[in-house]
């Protein structure tokens, strides 16, 4: 063999090569963003399961319970205390924005009585 087909076979070997490392690159990034997807998949059934138990129990006394039940209440404070700084008030029936002095909510349509009296 010759030196040009010495390089030759060279030359080809290594487009081999990199068209093999490219191509394993591919196949990870895809298996990489498949695990991701089904990682979100296994906590949105996860999260799925764990309200249902939370509904079928939050009368019970178990500290998780209270945990999220306490969770719940201060979100919906902080929920109001943003309304409140938007000037309005949470709808009762949608929990739509509702300013100041409304009779009725832009959103769904709901008389508004007495949520502006404090």
């Amino acid at each position: 063999m010759g030196l040009l087909d010495e390089l030759s076979d060279s030359i080809a070997n290594t487009t081999r090569d990199i068209g093999k490392m490219a191509q394993n690159a591919g196949d990870m990034t895809k298996l990489s963003y498949d695990k991701k997807v089904k990682e979100g998949e296994l906590l949105k059934l996860y999260e799925k399961l764990g309200k249902k138990y939370y509904d079928e129990h939050k009368n019970e006394d178990l500290e998780e319970i209270k945990e999220i039940t306490a969770c719940k209440l201060r979100i919906k404070e902080i929920s109001d205390d943003i309304m409140l700084l938007k000037g309005g008030s949470a709808c009762p029936n949608c929990g739509a924005l509702v300013k100041t002095g409304s009779m009725y909510c832009s959103a769904c349509g709901e008389k508004i009585e007495d949520i502006f009296e404090e």
